[in-house]
C-alpha cells in the first residue's frame, strides 16, 4: 500500500511509474526481427552484419527510452506532410490500395517503404512535370544534425543517402526532398538532392548477394576492438562464436525462396508461423 500523504511513498510511486512505463514502451514498440532486408540498412558497410540481421542471428533489443526516441521520428511524419500541403504541395503518402509506396526485389526478401511522393506547386516554376520522393527524419542537436546543412547527404548521412538512392532507382524518381527536424528546438533543415540511380542499382545487387549467400560474408574487421565492431550487438557471435538465436532463418537447412518465403532442405516449405520456433534438427549457421 502506498500512502501519498507521505513524501517517501510519492517517491516510490514515481519510481514505479518510471520503471513500468519503460517496460511497457520496450514491449509496445518492439517489432522483433524484420522479415526483409531493408533499404534503410543497406548502406551499412558491414556485409556480414546485414547477413546476420537477415538470417535472424540475434535481435537487437532496446530499452523503453530508446524505443520512445525511435518513435519520435515516426510521429513527426504527419507534421511534415501538413507543412508541405500547407504551402501548396501535392503529397501522396499512399498508393491506390491505401498502402505506403514500396520497393521490392530478391523474391520479396528485399525492400523498403517511402515516406511519400510529391509534386511542387506551380508557383515554384520548376521546369518539367517533376515528381519528388520525400524523406522525413529527426535528429537531436549536435553534429548529426548540423552536418546535414554543411555537407552533402552522401557524407553527412550515408545510410540515408543509400536509402533514398534505392527508392529513386526503383521508383524512377530523380530528385528527393530530404527534411530533418531537430528534436531539441524544432528547427528544420531541407535538402533537395539528385539521386544516383547507378548507386541504387548497385545496392540492390548487394542485397541479392547477401540474401542468397549460404555463408556469412567476410568481417568488416578482424579486430573486435575496431570502431565498427566494438559496439555491434552481433560482435560476440561474429568474433567469439557465440550461439545464434534459435529459429529457422538462423539454421543452415533454410534458404530464402520466391514470394518472400523460406524452404527447409529437410522439411520443404516452412510455414511463416513456424520460422521463429525452428525444429529439433536446427543446425546454426
Amino acid at each position: 500500500m502506498l500512502d501519498l500523504s507521505k513524501a517517501s511513498d510519492r517517491e516510490k510511486l514515481e519510481e514505479l511509474l518510471d520503471a513500468d512505463i519503460d517496460a511497457f514502451c520496450a514491449s509496445y514498440y518492439e517489432q522483433g526481427h524484420r522479415n526483409h532486408l531493408g533499404a534503410s540498412t543497406l548502406g551499412d558497410p558491414c556485409w556480414r552484419k546485414l547477413w546476420y540481421q537477415f538470417r535472424w542471428v540475434k535481435n537487437e533489443v532496446f530499452d523503453g527510452r530508446m524505443m520512445r526516441l525511435f518513435n519520435v521520428g515516426h510521429s513527426a511524419e504527419p507534421r511534415f506532410v501538413t507543412y508541405l500541403r500547407g504551402i501548396g504541395f501535392t503529397v501522396r503518402e499512399f498508393d491506390e490500395d491505401g498502402k505506403q509506396f514500396r520497393i521490392s526485389g530478391a523474391w520479396g526478401h528485399y525492400g523498403g517503404s517511402l515516406d511519400g511522393e510529391c509534386i511542387p506547386p506551380a508557383r515554384y516554376e520548376i521546369v518539367g512535370n517533376i515528381l519528388l520522393s520525400l524523406s522525413f527524419k529527426t535528429n537531436n542537436t549536435g553534429a548529426g544534425y548540423e552536418k546535414v546543412s554543411k555537407e552533402t547527404l552522401q557524407k553527412s548521412k550515408p545510410l540515408h543517402w543509400a536509402q533514398e538512392c534505392q527508392y529513386g532507382y526503383k521508383r524512377g524518381i530523380r530528385y528527393c526532398i530530404y527534411m530533418i527536424e531537430n528534436k531539441n528546438d524544432s528547427d528544420i533543415t531541407f535538402k533537395v538532392i539528385e539521386l544516383d540511380w547507378n548507386y541504387g542499382a548497385q545496392l540492390e545487387k548487394k542485397a541479392e548477394q547477401i540474401i542468397f549467400s549460404k555463408e556469412p560474408p567476410p568481417r568488416i574487421s578482424e579486430n573486435p576492438a575496431s570502431y565498427d565492431c566494438k559496439y555491434c550487438h552481433l560482435a560476440k557471435i561474429c568474433h567469439d562464436g557465440a550461439t545464434p538465436e534459435k529459429n529457422c532463418r538462423s539454421c543452415r537447412n533454410a534458404s530464402p525462396t520466391e514470394d518472400a518465403s523460406w524452404t527447409c532442405s529437410l522439411h520443404g516449405v516452412i510455414p511463416p508461423e513456424f520460422i521463429p520456433v525452428a525444429c529439433d534438427k536446427w543446425f546454426p549457421i
